[in-house]
């Protein structure tokens, strides 16, 4: 068993780890039952990009379980007839039509428009724009929704992001637009993106803005941790592709971590398998993954557990052991005391959402 030298004096999780556990790490397990305190209003253009809009909606209900309690509701709106015909011929019933919209300072309003989605003068939805742009709230443009931004004649930042096929009709009715070559882009509260590939970015960008890196990081780790080109990439690859001068023995150490977790190796036996000395491997860990070798080994362990209480039906004792612990008890004071609660109510907080 591993024999962790340093006292774990802290419920918080230090290393990168912190983002994966962000939403289960509370004194209050069911904070997620509290009601959402903002609105984000999803305006369905006819023909509108399903999986833009799937994206941009799965972003902000993952924001809301990461968070320590859910920030938005979610509502859509049509423009007419509380219906709105997608690019893949499914038809939603919206929550309402546009005039149902309600604005304040911390709402967002998300114009969601798609390849076949016809460009012409909505004055309905202008109007709505303009308010939005009055009362401060966000507003976005999905695909080609950034065309209706522009036509509401709202002040625009220096420049705007729309789909490529949409950028000639842009050119001819706003001349003076500066059309944006990035994939998105942000400027004074206005969000653009060209499509589906760069919403999950732009919302990503907004939500750190707005909420932090470790919530946005969260968020990414839920829904946008397959974006890699290996399938089978596996958690510490995700989180060092970027981290190009971390050493090699560093990445070795944490995927020797990973692939025993049953039977914890101790640091002196990491050490002399990765071929450096255990002050080396101290001094390296806080460098480059901000906590000890010991540290990360157990907050590792304590993820793992709590990723089978939710996606199994393990007993706590089956988990306990599967996870290197000596026992159930030991297990169980351990994650109370880095996630706020005991086991079980993690498993029961998971069931009843």
């Amino acid at each position: 068993m591993l024999e962790v030298s340093e006292k774990l004096n802290t419920s918080l999780f230090q290393s990168h780890l912190k983002r994966s556990n962000l939403a289960y790490s509370s004194s209050t397990p069911t904070k997620n039952s509290s009601t959402p305190t903002r609105r984000a209003n999803f305006v369905l253009l006819d023909h509108f990009s399903m999986s833009s809009f799937s994206i941009a909606l799965d972003t902000l209900v993952t924001l809301n379980l990461v968070h320590d309690h859910p920030i938005y509701e979610c509502k859509t709106y049509s423009l007419k007839d509380k219906k709105a015909l997608s690019d893949i011929s499914i038809e939603l019933t919206t929550d309402g039509n546009i005039e149902d919209i309600e604005l304040t300072k911390d709402s967002i309003l998300i114009i969601c428009g798609g390849f076949r989605s016809s460009l012409k003068p909505e004055p309905s939805l202008n109007k709505k724009i303009v308010k939005a742009a009055q009362t401060n709230a966000t507003i976005m443009g999905l695909w080609n929704g950034s065309f209706y931004i522009a036509d509401s004649k709202i002040k625009l930042g220096e420049s705007i992001s729309i789909h490529q096929d949409n950028k000639a009709i842009m050119r001819e009715r706003f001349p003076s637009l500066n059309l944006s070559t990035s994939s998105f882009t942000e400027d004074s509260g206005l969000f653009t993106c060209c499509g589906p590939n760069t919403a999950l970015d732009m919302m990503l960008h907004f939500i750190k803005g707005s909420y932090g890196p470790d919530c946005s990081q969260a968020v990414a780790e839920v829904i946008g941790s397959d974006r890699t080109s290996n399938a089978d990439t596996k958690t510490i690859n995700r989180f060092l592709r970027s981290e190009t001068h971390t050493p090699d023995c560093i990445k070795e150490a944490i995927q020797l971590m990973e692939n025993n977790i049953e039977d914890p190796l101790s640091i002196d036996e990491l050490t002399k398998l990765v071929g450096i000395s255990r002050r080396q491997i101290e001094r390296l860990f806080k460098i480059n993954v901000g906590v000890t070798p010991a540290r990360y080994y157990m907050e590792y362990r304590l993820t793992r557990a709590r990723q089978l209480i939710q996606q199994s039906n393990l007993s706590i004792f089956e988990i306990s052991v599967a996870c290197g612990f000596v026992s159930s008890a030991h297990f169980s004071r351990t994650y109370h005391r880095f996630f706020g609660h005991p086991p079980t109510d993690t498993r029961r907080t998971f069931q009843d959402t």
